[in-house]
């Protein structure tokens, strides 16, 4: 009997250290990058500042811990017949970090403070499904002619302008914020932890801008239970050489600011994870510029980039050559869209040769023969972006006689040029909001704010006709014919499909993440 009791106790032991030691190691340090310019939801426009809201707020749905869609702020829902209307049933137990009920009110509030111009939100577009909100983005309808109202305290019914295969994605990035929170502070609401109200898995507790954001668990979340990391710190880090060593020190455990040199070493390490995203990398082109009016030369520029180079030699970050623009992973109505499209660019390693001659031959019927009296392009990069990579796409464009001068510019002064059409040439790039591939095409509507001046009534019918379509397969073949012609214009020269290199401490366990870069961590424990 003696030994029994002694083993209980021992085993009983064991447990406990086993349990203290996971608890002791629930807190975890991340670092995504610098200050974000704002961590207001409706106005955030950085991918690192997504990562910290969806922290701290919540939409009607959520992802759950496999990246499903399930019911966040709303416990279930329905929809029509005919795809129009969804109605949105609250859960009762969902508080604000305050312990304050999050209502229909809340949410109607916040989808008409998106859309409003007064509010100026960047990313006003998205809500362009449901109804009106274009038209009041625009300043032409009253905020109030929104396609949401309240049904009661817990119930809200949402209209759309056409059914919208992707809402329920977008149902989870529309995040509510709190009207007399707004109101009181105004823009300083987001500045310290009393005021930063919200109703997510986590609330502030500590804000030092330029160096750290504490986050703990919000006690008010209905779903607490759940939640793993009891305390998750953000730090500001700027440098990709200070991340590392960091990392390396065991300072933080998680960042995506990798020095391109070290990839290798790391590598071996095992400090590295390559996490593929709804993204391409591409040349965004002037089209308002004599340089690139013609798509016989625009075609001809994009074949002469040898991608495969380009990611196995200069980039060495497990990233795919893109053949086309929408990336990998997005879905079809069966299977992945880029399976089933196929390329429209080879990427074929022994193809380069033949791409080469053929753009030679679009570049003579252009009235280019080798290059001659071809215009020197100008190509902006922004400071912080892949010189290097662009270094050896101006060696490729010399093979069809072309030359090219690299102007690095801070990204500040790269958007001006944007909105100026000051610009010839410049590396861009877009990661989706949403698994669609609408999230790619609409980038190049006529009537986009993102379009560089590509403007096809036949790629504007299809785009827009998809949206009336609630059968699958009939609306991905339009986005298919559409992209067809996106690729024969060529507006845009894609260069790879994005892979978002991550450095990972080997102890750092149970972290999300997420094509759409919108890592989660509140699964995440330390495992010494």
């Amino acid at each position: 009997m003696k030994k029994i009791i002694i083993s209980i106790i021992i085993f009983s032991f064991l447990i406990l250290s086993c349990s203290s030691k996971k608890s002791s190691n629930d807190s975890i340090v991340v670092s995504l990058g610098g200050e974000v310019a704002t961590i207001d939801p409706h106005l955030n426009t950085a991918s690192a500042g997504t990562v910290y809201i969806r922290h701290f707020f919540e939409g009607l749905m959520k992802k759950d811990k496999d990246g499903n869609i399930v019911g966040g702020m709303a416990e279930n829902y329905k929809m029509s017949e005919d795809g129009m209307t969804y109605t949105f049933y609250l859960r009762t137990n969902a508080k604000w970090s305050d312990g304050v009920p999050v209502t229909a009110d809340d949410f109607v509030y916040s989808y008409k403070r998106f859309v409003d111009p007064k509010t100026a939100a960047p990313y006003a577009s998205l809500m362009a499904p449901i109804k009106n909100a274009l038209k009041i983005a625009k300043g032409d309808m009253p905020v109030d002619e929104l396609g949401i109202k309240k049904i009661d305290d817990y119930t809200l019914e949402i209209t759309l302008e056409n059914p919208t295969a992707y809402f329920l994605e977008l149902a989870d990035m529309f995040e509510p914020v709190r009207k007399d929170i707004i109101e009181k502070y105004g823009d300083t609401w987001t500045s310290n932890p009393e005021n930063y109200i919200g109703n997510g898995p986590y609330k502030m507790t500590e804000r030092i801008r330029d160096d750290k954001i504490v986050m703990e668990i919000n006690t008010n979340y209905y779903d607490k239970e759940e939640i793993v990391a009891k305390k998750i710190t953000i730090s500001m880090i700027s440098d990709k050489n200070t991340a590392l060593a960091a990392l390396r020190n065991g300072q933080i455990h998680f960042s995506n600011l990798v020095p391109t040199q070290e990839v290798d070493n790391l590598k071996k390490e095992s400090l590295i994870v390559m996490n593929q995203a709804y993204g391409t990398v591409f040349f965004e082109m002037n089209l308002t510029n004599k340089a690139f009016s013609d798509s016989r030369v625009r075609r001809a520029l994009a074949l002469a980039i040898d991608r495969n180079y380009i990611v196995e030699s200069v980039n060495k970050s497990d990233q795919i050559p893109a053949g086309a623009f929408v990336p990998p992973l997005i879905s079809d109505y069966e299977g992945e869209f880029r399976v089933n499209g196929g390329d429209y660019i080879s990427v074929q390693t022994n193809d380069y040769q033949k791409n080469i001659e053929e753009a030679k031959k679009l570049m003579a019927e252009a009235g280019y023969p080798n290059g001659e009296n071809y215009p020197v392009i100008e190509v902006l990069v922004a400071n912080d972006g892949n010189v290097v990579m662009v270094e050896a796409i101006q060696q490729m464009w010399k093979n069809i006689g072309v030359d090219a001068v690299i102007i690095p510019r801070e990204w500040a002064v790269i958007l001006q040029s944007f909105r100026d059409l000051s610009y010839q040439m410049v590396l861009s790039g877009w990661t989706g909001d949403y698994n669609d591939p609408m999230t790619m095409l609409e980038l190049y509507l006529s009537y986009a704010p993102s379009n560089p001046g590509y403007n096809n009534p036949e790629y504007d019918k299809l785009i827009e006709s998809s949206k009336h379509i609630v059968n699958a397969k009939d609306r991905m073949k339009i986005l298919h014919d559409a992209e067809k012609i996106l690729m024969y214009d060529m507006p845009i020269i894609p260069i790879h499909y994005r892979s978002n290199v991550l450095m990972v401490s080997k102890e750092l366990k149970d972290y999300k993440l997420d094509p759409l870069a919108k890592y989660r961590f509140q699964y995440s424990y330390l495992e010494k």
